[in-house]
């Protein structure tokens, strides 16, 4: 018989309880052969700002189970200051869905801030055996009209 986690679930956080925002100067080294940063840089700062959001949200490890989405926008250059917001979206018994927006200025200067990438990953909480384990619900406070 397979092993079911039954542990019970934590009282419920709110998107602003768990969310990450990643701040990186992208350099030569992260190039690719057009002289712009390669796609695959930007992905992973993606993932290490989601799965940062998700594992704040389960109150321990959360692994990666799908990229549903990633959009490139606009190009980022050597001498960018990156940031990477991530945020949850939604909260299942064992999995989430975190939302991701990463920006893009020049780093020694102030200027106009570009949206160069969206994406959702979803990711599963993790016991220490590396089993799925209940998170806590998501609630999103009530909006005015």
């Amino acid at each position: 018989m397979a092993h079911r986690n039954t542990a019970l679930r934590s009282a419920p956080k709110t998107p602003e309880d768990s969310q990450v925002t990643l701040a990186h100067i992208m350099s030569e080294h992260d190039t690719n052969l057009y002289g712009t940063i390669h796609g695959g840089v930007v992905m992973k700062l993606i993932d290490d700002a989601a799965a940062a959001a998700a594992g704040r949200h389960a109150d321990g490890p959360a692994v990666t189970a799908s990229v549903d989405r990633m959009t490139f926008l606009a190009p980022v250059r050597a001498g960018d200051l990156l940031s990477v917001h991530a945020s949850l979206e939604r909260a299942g018994r064992t999995s989430m869905t975190t939302v991701v927006r990463v920006t893009s200025e020049r780093w020694n200067a102030s200027g106009p801030v570009t949206e160069v990438a969206t994406a959702r990953l979803t990711f599963v909480a993790i016991d220490a055996e590396g089993r799925p384990k209940p998170i806590p619900p998501l609630v999103t406070p009530p909006t005015n009209p």
